[in-house]
């Protein structure tokens, strides 16, 4: 199946293309939502600081976090994806495009 039809290259766009990908391969998730704050700009969420974009089951616990362009790992998200890498949690940094989620459940 043509999955690069659900690629977008920004932001929320990017993070669309990853529901659609596990929507329509019917892999369970849970999406963490963040929020922009209207007064400086800065993506926001308190209760899941560090936290990736998504979990998912697929057969095991995978996180997936969105970049896009020269976005990096702040220091709290490096900290989470260690922990989780050490707990035994795949960890899928998806950047710009979903291959590397593609590549990760054998689709490329």
């Amino acid at each position: 199946m043509n999955y690069h039809k659900y690629q977008s290259n920004r932001g929320r766009g990017l993070e669309q293309a990853v529901e659609k990908y596990l929507r329509l391969r019917k892999i369970m998730f849970v999406r963490i939502e963040n929020y922009r704050c209207f007064r400086c700009g800065q993506v926001q969420n308190s209760k899941a600081n560090g936290f990736p974009d998504f979990f998912c089951y697929y057969p095991r616990i995978v996180a997936i976090e969105c970049k896009t362009g020269a976005g990096r790992l702040s220091e709290i998200q490096k900290t989470v994806r260690d922990a989780m890498i050490k707990a035994g949690i795949d960890y899928i940094l998806v950047r710009d495009n979903i291959d590397e989620l593609l590549k990760y459940f054998g689709e490329k």
